[in-house]
């Protein structure tokens, strides 16, 4: 059997282009449906140049009607394509050609937050890990539910695999029901919640901090006091000022867990862990008003490593997710079919003022 298709490439108002015809030759003899014959034929014509980047191509109802196709098989195979980028649909214009490269498996939806110093080092360790088997498209949240809800509504169908920074509301599970279960992937944050749900590669916030501290404890101990500074107890902030509490209490050590840092009495002795990276520095500036010596009369270590951290102030200890492990184990996730459960690597990067 034989399928012609007729795509049509429209320029108005300046007229019709020609319209051509490829030849799309169904096996009925062979074990390979139907669909699979649609999508090997279109990427072959692309890979010939019959096909190009903006070419428009038959609407379903136009393959099942004129070839007596099933619309369940045309739309398998169009589904496909559009979760490998290599076509697009536009609500009421059609279908058309949007990547000429037919070698990508992957079409990877990156949902984020919001983009940080450390995320982008994320984002950078995903992306080449995936290169050469895929490509990426990234978008951000800012912890907003509706465009959260836009985010992943838009999506559905248009990728191969859904990688999310899910947000912190109730009504984020369902949101992310409606993509494909089999396709998502959760990262760096939402294990507890999700962890039942989908594969993940996620901080294990309350354990990363106990742990930490823990296997540095003849450095905590040069120290009278600790102090978590944490702005609210929110989402993730909350397992960070459980895991931090409960160290504390297991080893002793008198502790303080304060939301306002400038209003908190401040004592030679004192050893801080800071959140938040404003809080870091208005220590850092109060040491050196005050002549506290960084390491010796007080300790700060900060949360997630950025490169300027090991400048400021002659270097600041810090505590961190390994991002850019966290981006590469994810990415081979996606790229071996795998849906493992992955903690990611929590590290301290020891410097002068801890």
């Amino acid at each position: 059997m034989h399928l012609n298709i007729y795509y049509y490439c429209i320029v108005l108002p300046r007229g019709l282009q020609m319209r051509k015809t490829i030849d799309i030759q169904f096996e009925d003899n062979l074990p390979i449906p139907k669909y699979r014959q649609i999508i090997d034929a279109i990427q072959q014509k692309i890979k010939a140049g019959e096909l190009k980047k903006g070419d428009k191509i038959p609407s379903l109802n136009q393959l099942c009607k004129q070839y007596g196709l099933s619309q369940d098989t045309v739309l398998m195979a169009y589904n496909e394509l559009k979760s490998k980028g290599i076509i697009t649909s536009q609500v009421g214009k059609g279908y058309y050609i949007q990547n000429e490269n037919t070698d990508f498996k992957h079409k990877v939806l990156l949902v984020f937050d919001r983009l940080t110093a450390y995320k982008e080092e994320l984002y950078d360790s995903f992306k080449e890990a995936l290169k050469k088997d895929g490509n990426e498209q990234i978008f951000f949240h800012h912890n907003n539910l509706k465009m959260f809800q836009t985010i992943i509504e838009g999506a559905v169908g248009e990728y191969s695999e859904y990688v999310i920074m899910p947000i912190d509301q109730p009504d984020a599970l369902s949101v992310i029901g409606k993509l494909p279960a089999s396709k998502v992937f959760i990262l760096d944050q939402g294990r507890k919640k999700y962890n039942d749900l989908y594969p993940y590669v996620c901080q294990d916030f309350e354990r990363d901090i106990y742990r930490i501290l823990k296997r540095n404890t003849p450095l905590v101990s040069k120290y009278q006091r600790m102090v978590l500074v944490i702005r609210h107890l929110k989402s993730h902030y909350k397992d960070i000022a459980t895991g931090f509490r409960d160290f504390c209490k297991r080893h002793p050590i008198i502790s303080e867990v304060v939301n306002d840092i400038k209003s908190f009495e401040i004592k030679p002795g004192d050893a801080f862990v800071v959140v938040d990276d404003r809080d870091l520095e208005f220590l850092v500036r109060y040491s050196i008003e005050k002549q506290l010596v960084l390491g010796t009369d007080m300790g700060i270590i900060s949360y997630n490593e950025a490169p300027l951290k090991g400048i400021v102030a002659s270097g600041i200890t810090t505590i961190s997710t390994d991002f850019a492990q966290m981006g590469k184990s994810m990415a081979e996730m996606v790229l071996n079919g795998k849906r493992e459960k992955i903690d990611n690597p929590f590290l301290m990067y020891g410097r002068h003022s801890f």
